[in-house]
């Protein structure tokens, strides 16, 4: 019995000190070789194929964005509605002239004063229109002029150019550029600050909101 008890003992040691001793049941070993994952150098390739293909169908197709801050209350909430946002609607097929934003449509572009940070505003003006800067000053709410707001040797003002009448300021959308601006005229940087935007920093437009903010929510249970 001490003999027999010694030798369990001694076995029970060996599996510790050499765990590797389990690749001798057929059944781990085959468990091992099943799950175990493939080499660096296989999933590198996939992983960065992955990447690509996301990065490209979020430039090309559709992305989801998140919109936080109060330039565009109350259509959007401040804390965070997601929409649904595609450059589609802006491609032209077999023609080289690009299909531009049309008035009152919700668009992703990036923005001016950063490039490298993107804001949601609401096409004013389009390539021709007669804008108004601000239009508040006078307690009118005119966007778009229709020529009559100036005087006859005025009406040709140079594309970009700011004229100013009395109170208001007035500007031609040059061409390949729109005028954007939030919907919460009282707190929104937008093309009043910088100016109409090029086209080619127009993103996508917004297609839908796919999913509303907490705060949002809740105000409308309110």
């Amino acid at each position: 019995m001490q003999h027999e008890s010694l030798s369990t003992n001694q076995t029970a040691n060996a599996t510790v000190a050499y765990p590797s001793s389990l690749m001798a049941y057929p059944a781990f070993r085959r468990l091992l070789i099943r799950f175990r994952p493939p080499p660096f150098r296989q999933i590198a390739p996939r992983a960065v194929q992955l990447l690509a293909g996301l990065h490209l169908f979020s430039t090309t197709i559709c992305e989801v964005r998140g919109c936080t801050g109060v330039s565009m209350l109350p259509t959007l909430s401040y804390e965070g509605d997601r929409v649904l946002i595609s450059p589609l609607p802006y491609w032209s097929i077999g023609t080289k002239r690009r299909k531009g934003p049309k008035r009152g449509e919700l668009v992703f572009a990036y923005s001016p004063n950063d490039p490298t940070y993107s804001v949601c505003k609401r096409v004013i003006g389009v390539e021709g229109d007669l804008i108004e800067v601000e239009p508040r000053i006078g307690g009118r709410q005119k966007w778009v002029g229709d020529g009559d707001d100036l005087e006859s040797s005025e009406r040709r003002l140079d594309p970009g150019a700011i004229h100013h009448k009395g109170e208001s300021e007035w500007v031609r959308i040059s061409k390949g550029t729109v005028w954007l601006v939030g919907d919460n005229l009282s707190n929104s940087t937008d093309s009043r600050t910088y100016g109409p935007v090029p086209l080619a920093m127009v993103k996508g437009k917004v297609l839908a909101r796919v999913s509303r903010s907490m705060a949002s929510a809740c105000m409308l249970r309110g």
